[in-house]
Order: C-alpha cells, then structure tokens, then sequence
C-alpha cells in the first residue's frame, strides 16, 4: 500500500509538470530556479586539479539560457570532471531539469557511454565523487539511483536481477521484491526496464519527501525508494537519517546541456504539513 502511495504521489507532481496543466492553487509552493539562465549565481564550480570556483579550462559555458559542459574542448581530449553545486542545502524537494546531449566525448571517458548525473543530499567536504545520492544521466541507463559512500535505501528489485551485480527496479504492485540497497563504496540500482530517453531534450525530475525517494524521466517513474538513511563514519558506522544537503550537476568527460533547473519546496513549513 505504501508503495502504491508513493507512485501516486510521484505521478501526481509530474501531471503539474506537463503543459496545459490546471494553475496551481494559490497556497501551493511554487517552483524557483537554481540556475537563473545567466550566470552562477547562488552555485559554484568543483573541479580536478582547479578545486572550487575555478575554470581557467572553461569547462562551464552559459549560453541561450543553458549551461553548456566541454563547449570549448576539442573531441577526445583530456578533460578536468566535477560538478557545479549549490551554496545552499535543500531538504524535502521536487527537483526538475531538462538536459540533452552534445556530440562530443572526451578522455578519461572516451570510450564509453555519455554520463553525466545530478548529485543531491550532498554532505561533508566537496570531492569529485561526493558523499550523496545520485540520479544518473548516462545514456541507457538515465534514472539509475546511485548511492554513494555510506547512504542506503529501502526499495523493490525484480526478482529475476537480484543475483545480478546491479538490480533492477520494480514496484512492489508489479511483483518487485524488498531489497536494502546501499552501503560502502558505490552502489548501483538500475532504473525500471526499458530505454525511456528521447532525442532532443528531456524532462528529468527527483521528488524527496520524508526520507522516500522518486526519480522521474519524461513523465515515467523509473526508481523509487524509502527510509533513506547514511552510515557515519565519524560515529562507527552508526546510521542516522540524512534529510537535506547540497544539489550540484555532475560534469563528467561528456558534452550536455543542462536548462530549466528549478526547485519546490515540499517542507512541511512550506506546505503547511503537520509532522507527527
């Protein structure tokens, strides 16, 4: 039944999300950009061998209201990866953003698919592969949920991958079975069956809300999880819940765009939610 509640609520934000859709109701929060379309305004810049808030590669590039990764690099040639987070840490969210592909790949992922992802739950000090959550953006495998150094999750796999090296998604209601998944290292849930990228721009969208997890790619729930939760190494491993950290665009070795990244806040002082 939980699980059945959660794809409804998931499915209910992306219906706001499509055009044509009715006004939102006056009390409802609205979204607001973390990229203003203009310049890095409230985010900053991690880079290899440059650290934070410095580009002298020009890695960055916004253009017709879009940041443009690896504009300037010529095909195949070594690059610098990281990310462009925010100054700030956000709590319970609905996250949206379009993004589409260049053409060009670059060293040391040239020989590879196209990868890219967004980072949230950022916590501890910047690196290139942070302590976080990730919805990846790596071509056929957009939507996968990535946990990173320590964070898990309760969630359901389909039975028939769960001797794999990386499950797969499904519902509870499509026949998916409990799974804790997570821990050490990195960890890899692959999103529900299916190559459900377009051409052109897509429409990707992460809800958190009170530890449970919801990625989105172009209307379609595609990951899902709940409890989420951190192993603290500065406190023996003991788990405790994370419920907000720093967002940030993943810049890995590939060209892609990136537009339209805006936020609500479903916080229950912002939504006038009672905790119990």
């Amino acid at each position: 039944m939980k699980t059945r509640l959660y794809l409804i609520v998931a499915l209910a934000s992306v219906t706001a999300f499509q055009p044509g859709s009715p006004a939102r109701a006056a009390d409802e929060p609205a979204f607001t950009p973390l990229f203003n379309g203009r310049d890095l305004e409230g985010l900053y810049t991690f880079l290899q061998k440059h650290g934070k808030g410095r580009d002298p590669d020009r890695v960055v590039t916004i253009e017709d209201g879009a940041i443009h990764l690896y504009k300037h690099a010529a095909e195949g040639s070594e690059v610098v990866m990281g990310y462009i987070s925010t100054k700030r840490e956000y709590g319970d969210f609905h996250l949206r953003f379009e993004y589409r592909w260049g053409d060009k790949k670059f060293k040391p992922r040239y020989a590879l698919k196209r990868d890219a992802g967004l980072y949230y739950h950022i916590i501890g000090p910047d690196a290139i592969w942070p302590t976080a959550v990730q919805y990846q953006i790596e071509q056929t495998n957009v939507g996968d949920l990535v946990l990173l150094y320590g964070y898990t999750v309760d969630t359901w796999i389909d039975p028939k991958t769960k001797k794999a090296a990386q499950s797969t998604f499904l519902p509870a209601d499509k026949g998916g079975e409990a799974k804790v998944q997570g821990g050490k290292g990195i960890f890899y849930q692959k999103h529900l069956a299916g190559d459900h990228e377009l051409e052109g721009w897509n429409k990707a969208e992460i809800i958190v809300k009170d530890g449970s997890i919801t990625h989105i790619l172009n209307g379609r729930v595609l990951n899902q999880g709940k409890n989420l939760r951190y192993a603290d190494p500065k406190r023996d491993g003991a788990i405790r819940r994370v419920d907000r950290g720093r967002i940030a665009i993943e810049i890995e070795a590939a060209e892609i765009y990136f537009r339209v990244v805006e936020i609500k806040d479903l916080s229950a002082s912002s939504t006038g939610e009672r905790r119990k």
